[in-house]
């Protein structure tokens, strides 16, 4: 396959398709601490920093070689996300405004100039609200685009480690095998511990498994949440905040990993490492992250599960196949 990754990240959303592509893979995305990662992980890759409302399909093509196989994408969901204040406004208000939600636009552009056999587009549920649907289908038929599937997928119910339900666009009909989803505990038990006692018992070093103090005032209260508890939230609008620094029940699946979630670790008093967010959201250890410590956590709660990646690309080549 040739594939284009937007807005790539860190590349959970490549993982189930660079075994197929080798170094008919680009990716592009504007952040340079992502694309860091993105390349230690997929060095066969070629790798654009760039904006997308910069980049011009025969642009991409060119650098491709070719035209795509497969488009991937990611645009940015922070708008659509009910976590932000201003998703009490339209979806049109919101596409066609000056923020990152218009994004969506160029992604869909960029589509329709390539004309890819398969296209998927991942975001949150909620961009369907509030006419959001509407307008994707409206924007879709503007580029020559009849056929499009909104497939909502509840990531825990196809194995990952944690609660996630996400909306990926296509032009397939997304039927992903289920599984039960592990456990935190079954997901992050194996790791070395990083409570004191971990000195008398030092184990095999994990990378992006490091532990992160915590001030005292907020190590109090840290002692002192229950599981299912956030020690901390955060305002989403004058009358509406979100837990964060919750602890996780150890024998259930844990709840949503996004960007600005931080967790308690089931049995010690600290938070959880980049690493065993990593493995709620089904990274392999092999899997390095680099950058400052805040943007790892980011790459990892803002990505898509490498395991439903592997699931959707499976789908996608067996649908290559039956085109040939």
């Amino acid at each position: 396959m040739k594939i284009v990754d937007l807005f790539c990240g860190a590349g959970g959303f490549s993982f189930g398709f660079a075994p197929y592509s080798s170094t008919s893979h680009l990716a592009i995305d504007i952040d340079p601490f992502v694309l860091e990662t993105y390349r230690l992980n997929y060095p066969e890759s070629v790798s654009l920093n760039s904006n997308l409302l910069d980049v011009h399909s025969s642009n991409i093509q060119r650098t491709l070689g070719a035209r795509p196989d497969v488009i991937i994408a990611s645009p940015p969901c922070e708008e659509f996300s009910r976590a932000n204040p201003d998703s009490r406004s339209t979806a049109a208000e919101r596409v066609y405004g000056d923020g990152s939600a218009r994004l969506l636009l160029d992604t869909i552009r960029i589509i329709g100039d390539l004309e890819p056999d398969v296209f998927i587009i991942e975001n949150v549920a909620a961009l369907l609200a509030k006419g959001g649907k509407k307008i994707v289908q409206k924007e879709f038929e503007l580029v020559g685009i009849s056929e499009v599937n909104f497939n909502l997928v509840r990531c825990h119910h196809h194995g990952n480690p944690s609660k996630r339900l996400r909306l990926f666009i296509s032009n397939l009909r997304l039927e992903l095998p289920r599984r039960k989803a592990p456990t935190v505990i079954e997901a992050i038990g194996d790791l070395p511990s990083l409570s004191i006692y971990s000195i008398l018992s030092p184990g095999q070093e994990v990378p992006n498994h490091e532990y992160r103090p915590i001030p005292k005032d907020k190590l109090k209260k840290v002692r002192r949440t229950r599981r299912g508890r956030g020690a901390k939230h955060f305002r989403v609008s004058r009358h509406r905040s979100l837990p964060n620094w919750v602890r996780l029940y150890p024998h259930r699946p844990a709840t949503s990993v996004i960007g600005l979630s931080r967790y308690i670790h089931p049995y010690e008093n600290r938070l959880l490492t980049v690493r065993e967010h990593a493995r709620l959201m089904s990274y392999p250890d092999s899997f390095i992250f680099t950058g400052p410590i805040e943007s790892q956590y980011n790459q990892v709660g803002e990505s898509v599960p490498p395991l439903i990646s592997q699931l959707i690309a499976q789908e996608v080549h067996k649908y290559l196949d039956t085109i040939e």
